[in-house]
């Protein structure tokens, strides 16, 4: 029976493709706190990483052009600001008022990120034939973005998942900082990480937060001002809930601004500092300005119904937002490989069978398996209320 309820629930996904044009609001289980451009947002920041990881080589095209494909770079920046502030909108209230366990959400957040994860590393691991049991270790609990000479292993673009689920982990401790010391908590952070990486040389650690532009690249510690834009918009809003305002000046205000830090981080990209520093000009522009810019885009395509959100909000847009995981973790390495060798050598139509194979991966197992366990965990908790009532209610029930 347990067998057929969850291949019952990959058929009504396989069903639910077939209907991608009707309205956001009958789409697939949608919950508390769904915002339809920012699915949208998702589905376009996963084109601008294809696009920036398989732009032609350096001479091929006019300088501004090469120049402007490397900064879409940015559209991981407001994957993180996006993480701050769902998490935030959903839980932060929540942990606030003791609502919900600290177990229970972590296994939420199990069930959305780690099933399709396991599934592909162990294939990709496999495919690469690595025998190394530290790498095998490091891919499969998500630690490899704290070690530099390992970031890169398995699924190589996967290091910011672990910068996720840092952030996951400690969103209830975080929470209570950014309330109390707002953005001091953002630099305890960030000290937090200056003083591995200090502990780390001392001690001549070879790749675990071996140095300084890792630490601020590739880590949570990092990081973490992007996390605290997406928390102060989650906590803005959820003060100020107008979320049907007329006009488009604060979605053309946010284009702008992310169009001016766009533009600061693509031009840091050509500077260098002339002193010594831990961090490069594009770090501090990527890290601490660009996601204010983004912030501010988000705020504006949440609040007003403009021809931006609403074509982020189109049914098909919203699909491939949703699978826009599945292309993450599948756009290069093995299956780029294998469709480049095997298939097509044409980066346009590569694009085509990898976002057909994510959406198909993410109606057929990534979203089936998350409602599969989320449905355990539903029955779990019911359970042992039933258990915690007395026993005439329970008879009753």
């Amino acid at each position: 029976m347990k067998c057929h309820g969850f291949l019952l629930n990959c058929w009504l996904y396989r069903l639910s493709f077939f209907h991608l044009v009707s309205p956001v609001n009958t789409s697939i289980n949608q919950p508390a706190g769904y915002f339809p451009a920012l699915t949208g947002v998702r589905a376009v920041a996963a084109c601008m990483i294809f696009a920036q990881h398989y732009r032609p080589k350096a001479g091929q095209l006019p300088e501004i052009l090469d120049l402007i494909l490397y900064t879409f770079h940015v559209a991981l920046p407001a994957f993180f600001v996006l993480s701050g502030f769902l998490i935030t909108y959903r839980y932060e209230t929540a942990f606030q008022n003791g609502t919900i366990r600290f177990s229970k959400y972590m296994l939420l957040r199990f069930a959305r990120i780690y099933p399709l994860y396991l599934t592909l590393i162990i294939i990709v691991l496999i495919w690469q034939k690595n025998d190394s049991a530290w790498e095998w270790f490091l891919n499969l609990t998500l630690l490899k973005s704290f070690f530099d000479a390992e970031k890169f292993t398995g699924i190589a673009q996967a290091w910011s998942i672990t910068v996720e689920e840092v952030f996951y982990f400690s969103a209830p401790l975080l929470f209570l900082g950014f309330r109390k010391l707002r953005i001091v908590a953002v630099f305890l952070v960030l000290l937090i990480g200056i003083g591995l990486v200090m502990l780390s040389q001392q001690g001549g650690g070879l790749s675990f937060m071996n140095n300084f532009p890792f630490m601020m690249e590739y880590t949570f510690f990092g990081r973490c001002f992007e996390f605290y834009c997406g928390y102060r918009l989650a906590v803005y809003l959820k003060h100020n809930p107008d979320m049907d305002k007329k006009g488009s000046f604060f979605t053309v205000t946010g284009v702008l601004a992310a169009l001016a830090a766009f533009s600061l981080v693509a031009y840091a990209h050509t500077r260098k500092f002339t002193f010594p520093f831990p961090a490069t000009p594009e770090n501090l522009a990527n890290n601490f300005v660009l996601p204010i810019g983004i912030a501010l885009l988000f705020y504006g395509l949440v609040t007003e119904k403009t021809f931006f959100s609403r074509f982020l909000s189109l049914k098909p847009v919203q699909v491939f937002g949703k699978s826009s995981y599945a292309f993450y973790l599948i756009h290069a390495g093995v299956f780029y490989k294998f469709i480049y060798f095997n298939i097509t050598t044409n980066k346009f139509f590569s694009f085509l069978l990898i976002g057909a194979a994510a959406v198909a991966i993410f109606l057929l197992f990534e979203e089936p398996v998350n409602q599969y366990i989320r449905r355990k965990l539903d029955a779990r908790e019911l359970r042992k209320k039933i258990k915690q009532q007395p026993d005439f209610l329970r008879q009753k029930a």
